[in-house]
């Protein structure tokens, strides 16, 4: 998919709510004005490994007002570190974020004060690189993200959990 495709989507279907790309490694920072323009009623926003739509930092995606649910990950490291905490105040509904250390553009990210947003849950992953095939372990170059372990913190009416979950093969 590229950013013409994506703006070709936008025209034909309007009343979208909720959108998940993954792998969609045409897509560029601009997508970010895309989707924000095309369907500032988004629910529910999943981008996994989508070119460089987070590079140049995550700024028109913040006027998308109805998020409650919001996921990028692997989509280029440009993400600032007090991200989630802008996020949280300027997305009055978002109650859970997923991001990846590795599109963090400092490489980690502020943890926001859970008392007094909606926001309920926060999953940071890190990642380590694997080798992609057999092939690829012979030239020893050709690497992808592989999820090493997962922060999760959630906020309930009473206090605060923090979990982290490790990989699993």
């Amino acid at each position: 998919m590229t950013d013409d495709d994506l703006l070709t989507l936008t025209q034909n279907c309007m009343n979208i709510t909720e959108l998940s790309l993954v792998g969609c490694r045409r897509l560029i920072s601009e997508s970010q004005d895309t989707i924000s323009n095309g369907w500032p009623g988004l629910i529910s926003l999943h981008l996994e490994d989508c070119g460089e739509v987070t590079a140049k930092g995550v700024t028109s995606l913040k006027n998308c007002q109805a998020l409650e649910d919001l996921l990028l990950r692997h989509n280029g490291c440009g993400i600032d570190r007090n991200f989630i905490i802008h996020a949280a105040s300027r997305m009055p509904l978002l109650r859970k974020v997923a991001l990846d250390v590795c599109d963090a553009k400092d490489g980690d990210f502020d943890l926001p004060d859970f008392n007094r947003r909606s926001l309920s849950i926060v999953k940071i992953a890190r990642c380590n690189l694997k080798r992609r095939t057999l092939d690829s372990m012979k030239s020893g170059r050709c690497t992808t993200p592989v999820h090493a372990e997962t922060l999760i913190l959630t906020r309930d009416s009473e206090k605060l959990s923090r979990t982290v979950v490790r990989e699993r093969l």
